[in-house]
């Protein structure tokens, strides 16, 4: 149910971050009960978080109507065929409520398996593993020869109920332009602006410039719309900065998440006011 700024609002779950995988998914029952459009999930081994395909297929059982998606599954350190097979699955226990965010992975999330971080083959890697994906959810038969993954007539036993994919949304850190492209070449972006960092410092160093949230986001949906007319879903955190609100509606922001909870009674409550 999108409010009436026509943006749509979701939780984040946070699994595994002093949650249980079945307070997780009471969590998300209590959150549609709320009102809210959607829950994401994280998908990241070294940072605390619970096995985000397990806690969705629960979810998906105990829901009707909510959105169900990953902020952010780190591409290419999937298998894709198995990351494809998982989610045609996922969304048809969900009838067709998947949503695949995505990205590169931390530093931490490659090296902790004994990987070495190099952020331009993961990317050349990343967009192989997507196309190899897409093409195994149309019911393709792939024979594929890539730089990284070979595939001889391989084919998918089950398909997503949404056609032609379960959306592709990629996160993408501003100002780096390159993951952008990626989401406007697929279903849109999750960004996360040095603004959102407070005085913190990003996963990858990535610092406060002190310029603006608001300005940043403005700065950001330019950049963005030069690369796609179709800009797709938007999804970012709802924070309460009214000019940063005001500059979400007027742009095309589709998705604000929520991210703390001090008990499932407060998704129940619904969506918090955002003035």
């Amino acid at each position: 149910m999108a409010g009436s700024d026509g943006m749509r609002r979701g939780f984040w779950l946070q699994n595994g971050r002093g949650l249980t995988v079945r307070e997780t998914v009471e969590y998300a029952v209590a959150a549609e009960e709320g009102g809210f459009d959607g829950v994401f999930v994280s998908d990241s081994i070294w940072d605390g978080f619970s096995d985000p395909w397990t806690v969705l297929a629960a979810i998906a059982e105990r829901t009707e109507r909510i959105v169900l998606g990953t902020w952010i599954t780190p591409v290419p350190l999937q298998v894709p065929w198995r990351l494809a097979h998982t989610l045609a699955s996922l969304d048809q226990l969900s009838d067709g409520r998947m949503l695949l965010g995505t990205g590169l992975g931390t530093r931490h999330d490659d090296e902790m398996f004994g990987g070495t971080y190099d952020a331009r083959a993961l990317g050349r890697r990343y967009d192989e593993a997507l196309e190899i994906i897409t093409a195994l959810w149309r019911g393709e038969t792939v024979t594929h020869t890539g730089e990284h993954y070979s595939l001889v007539e391989a084919r998918l036993p089950v398909l997503p109920v949404q056609q032609p994919r379960i959306p592709i949304v990629a996160g993408c850190w501003w100002p780096n332009l390159a993951p952008m492209r990626r989401g406007a070449r697929w279903d849109g972006i999750m960004p996360t602006l040095p603004a959102m960092l407070g005085d913190q410092e990003g996963p990858e160093g990535q610092q406060p410039t002190g310029v603006p949230l608001a300005e940043e986001f403005r700065q950001l949906m330019a950049a963005y719309h030069e690369m796609t007319d179709d800009p797709g879903e938007v999804v970012v955190p709802a924070l309460r900065d009214a000019d940063y609100l005001a500059a979400c509606e007027e742009l095309g922001a589709t998705w604000l998440l929520n991210g703390r909870a001090d008990s499932a009674d407060d998704l129940r409550a619904g969506p918090p006011s955002l003035s």
